[in-house]
């Protein structure tokens, strides 16, 4: 027993060095090299990915073409929303975790250690806001069959009702914009909410690393956005 905890204590630090330096060297790896942003003159849509320095979500517009987030998640599933904003947020995390830690002081150990080892469901975090610069943001032009690739990947991720509606969570968002929605996929040490958004880019052929458990290395890949004005951090939401 002596001998187990011993291991055990030596070989933590060094699966953890292991970890961050796969991270590392798969974030430089680029996947969909061939991408290229259709030119202003030709048909396109801005999309963002935004960050609060650990959890990574993904921004759409809510109407574009003949598509309407609004319509699949209507105002009245949110705290307060009186009509939908022009554009929409979409992250993803364990469930436990996003619906029992909506800020740093709020974390526990038990329910950090059950996300990892990937005991718990997923769920889904849907945000409208009223413009992506407010935020730290990269942003990327897509064409419309790219659009709808993404919003596939998107769509996909939450577990539906028979009639192929989203399952809300009887929770309270962070905000008055915003509401839990069941998922499909289990966090773990391999797949966390900053892969999640690493492998929906991915099914819509933008340029993302091999592996992205950690946000920043997705922004190695994608265009920062220029802000003039201080953006604001968001919750936790669910890393």
């Amino acid at each position: 027993m002596r001998r187990l905890a011993l291991w055990c204590a030596a070989s933590g630090p060094c699966l953890v060095l292991v970890y961050l330096g796969l991270a590392g060297v798969l974030g430089l790896v680029t996947v969909n090299r061939d991408f290229r942003s259709p030119a202003l003159s030709e048909t396109g849509v801005w999309v963002y990915v935004r960050t609060n320095g650990v959890h990574a979500d993904l921004v759409l517009p809510t109407h574009w073409r003949d598509h309407d987030w609004s319509r699949i998640f209507p105002p009245s599933h949110m705290r307060s929303v009186k009509q939908a904003t022009d554009w929409i947020a979409f992250g993803w995390g364990d469930r436990e975790f996003m619906l029992e830690t909506p800020t740093w002081r709020d974390i526990r150990l038990g329910t950090s250690l059950k996300a990892l080892i990937g005991w718990g469901a997923g769920a889904m975090h849907v945000e409208y806001v009223d413009a992506p610069e407010d935020f730290d943001v990269a942003r990327v032009r897509i064409n419309e069959a790219q659009h709808a690739r993404l919003v596939a990947a998107i769509e996909k991720s939450f577990r539906q009702t028979e009639d192929g509606q989203p399952v809300r969570i009887d929770a309270p968002g962070y905000f008055e914009r915003d509401a839990f929605y069941e998922a499909v996929a289990r966090w773990s040490w391999r797949f966390t909410c900053n892969e999640w958004v690493r492998g929906v880019l991915s099914e819509a052929g933008l340029p993302v690393p091999v592996w992205a458990p950690f946000e920043r290395t997705l922004f190695w890949h994608l265009p920062t956005a220029n802000t003039t004005q201080q953006p604001q951090r968001y919750s936790l939401g669910g890393t």
